[in-house]
C-alpha cells in the first residue's frame, strides 16, 4: 500500500505505514517523533531534531509550531525569503516522505493526514495544500480524535460510547464516539486550536525565569533556550515531584556567564495550568451534552496526545466526572495509527471498521433579517455527519441580476454575524439573467471537511460553478518550494555557524580554540557520538554569539 498515515502535529509529527499486514512507525534520527521544526540556512532546508537544535543559534531562520499559523495570511521569513504556513509545513511532509521511502525501500504516492477536529475550512485547505506541495495525494483529511478513536476501537468487539480527550502540543480536541459492531460514529466534537503543551511550556518558562532572580532582557535565542528547558522540565515532572534545573552557561552579560539554577515542584507547575485543564474539562462536558448522551452513559474517557500524560489531567477529570480516564497505549502514536487504518479502509483492505465523521462547525451565509441587519443563516449544521450536501434558496436583490456574491461563514451565533469566522466569498455568475432571479445554492462538505459551493438558476436551469475566494487563491507560485530538497544531514550548516563565530574579532582566542577542538572532534566522530558533541557545539555557539 503506497500510503503514509501522517499525524502532522504542532510540536512533533509521527508517520506510520501498513507493511505486510502490520503497522510500521517511521524513525527520524533514531526516534519515531519528528520535531515540527524547519530551518533554512546557507546549505538549504533542515527539518526535525537538527532544525530544533539550530533554533538555539539561528532562531531567525527557524520556524517552530507552524501549525498554529495554518489558515492565516501570516508570512514566515526564513533566510531572507517569505513563505506561507502551507509552504513551511510542506517541508515537514517532504521530510516524512523522503525518510519513509528510504526506510521502506519503496515509493509512496498518497497519505491520510490528520488535523485538529476544530480546524476550520481554511486551515484544512492549507493542510491539503502542504501535502500537495510535498508531492503526495491527499486520500483523506482526518480529525485527530477520530483517528485516535479508530486506533483505540480497532480491536474491540463490544459496543462502546466513549470520549476521546486529545491534548497535543498546540491544540485540544474532545470528541464523543459511538463504536457499534465496527461502526465508529462521531456524535459531537469540541475544541480549542490555541491550547496545548506549548502554552504550558511558556507559562513554566516564565516561572523558571522569575524564580531564577536573573534580571535580564530575553533575546529570541534566550527565549528558545528557556522554552526548551521548560519543556524538558515539564516532561520530568510527569514522574517526579520536583526538578532541579542547573544551567551554568545560560546567558552572558558584559562577557560574564550567568548561571541559571532553579528548583521547580510539581505543585507549582500544576498551579500554573489548572485553569487550562479545567477549561478542557468544561469542553468535555459540553461535548457530552451535545452528543445527546449523559455523563453516566459514557463508558470511558480516553486520553491521547503527548500532553495528556500530565497526571493533573487524570486527577481533575476523575474529580469532576467520577470517571477514571484511560491513557491510550502509546498516546504519541495513536493518531498516526488511526490515520493508516483509515487509509487501509479507503484502499479496500479488511479492517472490520466503518467510519462516520462529523463537521465540528455550522456553515452558512449572511442574510438580512426583518430589521435589515446582516445575520447568519446556517445551512450545514454542526455535528452533521460528512460527507453531506445541503441546499438553500436565494433571491436576486435587483432585476436581471448577473452576479450573486455569497459570503460563507463558519460558526453558531446567528444573531451576531461578526462573532463567526468568515472563510471566503463565492461569486456566482449568471450568463442569461432573468427579471426575478432565483438561485438554489448547494453547500457540499467532503469527508475531509473541505467545502464546495455550487448553484442553479431555477428559471433557466442554468448551472453555476462557484469559485471560492479563499487564502489559497491568493498564494504565491509554489514551484520553487516544491523543488527544494530536504537535507538529510546538516553538518555543512553547523560548520558554517562555527566558522562565523571563529571569524569574529570579539571572541577570545581561548574560546575560539575550544570551538576548533569541538569542530575537529565532531568531524572525526562516528554517527552515534555526534549528537552529544553537536549539543556541546550548539551550547558553545549560543553562549559565544551573545
Amino acid at each position: 500500500m503506497e500510503v503514509i498515515g501522517i499525524d502532522l502535529g504542532t510540536t512533533n509529527c509521527v508517520a506510520t505505514v501498513y507493511d505486510e499486514q502490520k503497522l510500521k512507525h517511521i524513525t527520524f534520527d533514531g526516534d519515531f517523533l519528528l520535531p515540527s521544526v524547519v530551518n533554512i540556512g546557507e546549505n538549504g532546508v533542515i527539518v526535525g531534531i537538527k532544525a530544533k537544535n539550530m533554533a538555539m543559534i539561528a532562531v531567525e531562520d527557524t520556524a517552530i509550531s507552524i501549525k498554529r499559523a495554518m489558515g492565516t495570511d501570516k508570512k514566515i521569513t526564513l533566510h531572507g525569503k517569505e513563505y506561507t504556513p502551507a509552504e513551511v509545513s510542506s517541508f515537514i511532509i517532504k521530510k516524512i516522505l523522503q525518510t519513509t521511502e528510504q526506510e521502506m525501500g519503496q515509493k509512496y504516492t498518497k497519505c491520510v493526514v490528520t488535523v485538529p477536529a476544530y480546524f476550520n475550512e481554511r486551515q484544512r485547505e492549507d493542510t491539503a495544500e502542504a501535502v500537495r506541495l510535498a508531492g503526495l495525494e491527499v486520500l483523506r483529511i482526518l480529525n485527530e480524535p477520530t483517528a485516535a478513536a479508530i486506533s483505540y476501537g480497532a480491536n474491540k468487539d463490544e459496543d462502546l460510547i466513549y470520549a476521546v480527550y486529545d491534548l497535543g502540543g498546540g491544540t485540544f480536541d474532545i470528541s464523543i464516539i459511538e463504536n457499534s459492531q465496527g461502526l465508529i460514529e462521531v456524535l459531537s466534537t469540541m475544541g480549542d486550536n490555541f491550547l496545548g503543551g506549548d502554552d504550558f511550556d511558556k507559562k513554566l518558562s516564565n516561572l523558571i525565569l522569575e524564580k531564577s532572580g536573573l534580571n535580564i532582557q530575553l533575546t529570541k535565542q534566550l527565549e528558545v533556550k528557556l522554552l526548551q528547558i521548560a519543556q524538558d522540565t515539564k516532561v520530568k515532572l510527569t514522574d517526579s515531584e520536583q526538578v532541579h534545573i542547573d544551567e551554568k552557561f545560560f546567558a552572558k552579560v558584559d562577557n560574564k556567564a550567568l548561571h541559571l539554577e532553579v528548583e521547580i515542584t510539581k505543585a507549582e507547575f500544576e498551579a500554573l495550568i489548572e485553569d487550562d485543564i479545567n477549561k478542557t474539562i468544561d469542553l468535555l462536558l459540553e461535548a457530552i451534552e451535545d452528543s445527546s448522551y449523559t455523563l453516566n452513559e459514557i463508558d470511558s474517557i480516553i486520553l491521547t496526545g503527548g500532553s495528556s500524560r500530565i497526571p493533573l489531567i487524570s486527577r481533575l477529570i476523575l474529580e469532576r466526572t467520577d470517571k477514571l480516564p484511560i491513557l491510550i497505549e502509546d498516546p504519541d502514536k495513536s493518531v498516526s495509527i488511526g490515520a493508516i487504518l483509515q487509509a487501509a479502509m479507503i484502499e479496500g483492505l479488511d479492517t472490520d471498521s466503518i467510519l462516520v465523521d462529523i463537521t465540528p462547525y455550522s456553515l452558512g451565509t449572511d442574510v438580512l433579517d426583518e430589521d435589515g441587519e446582516l445575520v447568519l443563516s446556517r445551512i450545514i449544521l454542526k455535528n452533521t455527519p460528512v460527507p453531506t450536501s445541503k441546499t438553500s434558496r436565494f433571491y436576486a436583490a435587483s432585476r436581471y441580476q448577473e452576479k450573486f456574491s455569497i459570503s460563507v461563514y463558519q460558526g453558531e451565533i446567528e444573531e451576531d454575524l461578526e462573532q463567526n469566522v468568515k472563510i471566503g466569498t463565492v461569486i456566482l455568475e449568471v450568463n442569461e439573467p432573468v427579471e426575478t432571479g432565483t438561485i438554489d445554492i448547494t453547500f457540499s462538505l467532503s469527508s475531509d471537511g473541505i467545502l464546495d459551493v455550487q448553484g442553479i438558476e431555477i428559471h433557466t436551469n442554468e448551472r453555476i460553478q462557484g469559485k471560492f475566494k479563499t487564502k489559497l487563491s491568493r498564494t504565491t507560485n509554489h514551484s520553487s518550494v516544491s523543488n527544494m530538497s530536504i537535507l538529510s544531514e546538516h553538518e555543512k550548516s553547523l560548520m558554517y555557524k562555527i566558522d562565523e563565530i571563529l571569524a569574529k574579532d570579539t571572541i577570545l582566542d581561548v574560546d575560539k580554540e575550544d570551538l576548533r577542538e569541538l569542530k575537529k572532534k565532531y568531524i572525526s566522530a562516528n554517527s552515534s557520538d555526534k549528537p552529544q558533541i553537536e549539543e556541546e557545539i550548539i551550547d558553545s555557539i549560543f553562549f559565544l554569539a551573545q
